[in-house]
Formats: structure tokens, sequence, C-alpha cells
């Protein structure tokens, strides 16, 4: 039986087809959440977003509106559905893109040495930083389902900064894996 020496193993992790594959999966909760939790939070509401993909942010009157809009049953859907699955995404959204970044910047992807080590850390700290903000606005948010009808206005605008900084670091991610790749591509043909 051949030996597996380790530091081969390594330096070809992450595989391409592992990064496909948590990137689908990723992009499939995000679509099971979109379409399904959160659309039905929006009809409840009238067509008002749910708080989780309100770019602008959202104020404490808007906050009660939708929270009072939704119903106690909305309320619990909420909590339950929304942001149940929403627990799930933050971290796969973390492991897919840290990895998907990773993956481009190894040796031989954009350059023949490695992208330096100090940068391929601050690239995959980006969607580290998008889930962290993703997970603190589930937290303000499942708080502020629980307490309602109090409603305090320092949640709301620490969420609603949350839900703001999610959104931004997570085009910001976006952003980068689409040039990496882009160049990626460019230095194969």
């Amino acid at each position: 039986m051949a030996a597996i020496r380790l530091d081969a193993v390594f330096k070809q992790f992450p595989s391409g087809l592992l990064v496909c594959a948590l990137l689908v999966a990723s992009g499939l909760v995000w679509a099971v959440m979109f379409f399904g939790p959160l659309a039905h939070l929006s009809r409840l509401a009238g067509g008002a977003s749910p708080f989780d993909i309100r770019p602008m942010g959202y104020s404490h009157d808007e906050a009660y509106a939708f929270c009072s809009a939704i119903g106690e049953q909305g309320r619990r859907y909420y909590a339950n559905r929304e942001l149940l699955l929403d627990t799930f995404y933050p971290p796969l959204y973390a492991i897919s893109r840290g990895l998907a970044l990773w993956w481009l910047t190894m040796p031989g992807r954009l350059r023949d040495a490695p992208v330096p080590l100090s940068w391929r850390y601050v690239l995959i700290a980006v969607p580290i930083i998008m889930a962290s903000l993703d997970v603190v606005e589930n937290g303000c948010i499942a708080r502020m389902l629980r307490t309602w009808p109090i409603l305090s206005h320092d949640l709301v605008q620490v969420s609603s900064l949350a839900t703001r900084m999610k959104m931004i670091v997570g085009v910001l991610t976006e952003l980068l894996m689409a040039v990496l790749a882009i160049l990626w591509l460019a230095r194969r043909t």
C-alpha cells in the first residue's frame, strides 16, 4: 500500500470539486430561504421586505410596522422557520466563499507563485466577517420577535446596522470572487 504524503494532500486542498459543491450548497440554502420563508413573510407583511433582505436597513418605526403586519403567527414563523434555516447559512457561506477564495489564490491559479499568505488571510476574512454580521443580525431579529411588542430602539439600530454591513461585505465577497475567477479563467485561456 502506497503511503499518502500529507503535504501533497494539503497542497491540493481544497479541491475544485469540493469548492463547487459547497458553493452550490450555499446557493441552494439561500434560494430556499429567499423563495420560501422570506417570500412568505413578505406576503404576510403586504409586500414589505423582511429584515434580512433590507440593504438600506430599517428604522424603529419600520421594524415595528413589519412585526405588527406579520402578526403573531408570522412572528412565530420568522423565529421558527426563517431564523432556524438561517442558522445554517452563515457558516456555509463563510466556508464556501473562504475556500473558494483560498482555491483561487493557490499557486498556479492567478500566477505561478502563490499569492502572499497575508493577502490570502485577508481575503478569507471577508466572508467570515459577512457571516459574523449575519449571526449578529439573526440574534437581534430573534430578540425583537421574542420581546414583541416591546421593541428596543437600540436593538433595532444594532440589527439594522448589522443588516446594512452584512449586505456591503457580502457584495464585496462576491465581487472579490468574481474578479479572481475572471483573472483565473483569463490565465487559463
